[in-house]
């Protein structure tokens, strides 16, 4: 797992905050993906974005993966996706760089899934805004 996963799984499991989060990636610039990994840091967290972005895909065979990414990070998870699951959603239509670009515009007024596709064969992927309430 390369250091900006590490840092992502810290803040996911909540052994550092956002700001943590931040520092470190800014110490990891040096490389220039540290530089994109903290714009992408600060870009998200513009409007103080409370909650989470879920992600549950499961799989007629039994997989189950689970993403829960802090509003502010949202638009580092698309490393995080298996490639498999992305190309249903981009097989469905549904474009994954759009859909963390609006969350910020309009969070006030999502409720319901920001997506929901079930296979013929039974797959699932669902995501969606789990909203904190401030």
């Amino acid at each position: 797992m390369d250091e900006k996963k590490k840092i992502l799984e810290m803040v996911k499991k909540g052994k550092i905050s956002v700001d943590e989060a931040e520092r470190l990636l800014n110490a990891l610039g040096a490389d220039g993906e540290g530089d994109k990994a903290k714009q992408a840091v600060m870009s998200s967290s513009g409007k103080g974005l409370k909650g989470k972005l879920r992600i549950e895909i499961d799989s007629n065979d039994g997989d189950k993966v689970r993403i829960a990414v802090p509003l502010k990070l949202a638009s580092m998870i698309k490393g995080m996706i298996p490639k498999q699951a992305t190309a249903q959603m981009n097989a469905e239509g549904i474009d994954l760089n759009v859909l963390l670009e609006s969350l910020d515009e309009g969070l006030d007024t999502i409720d319901e899934d920001l997506v929901n596709i079930e296979s013929s064969d039974g797959d699932t992927v669902r995501i969606f805004v789990d909203k904190q309430k401030s």
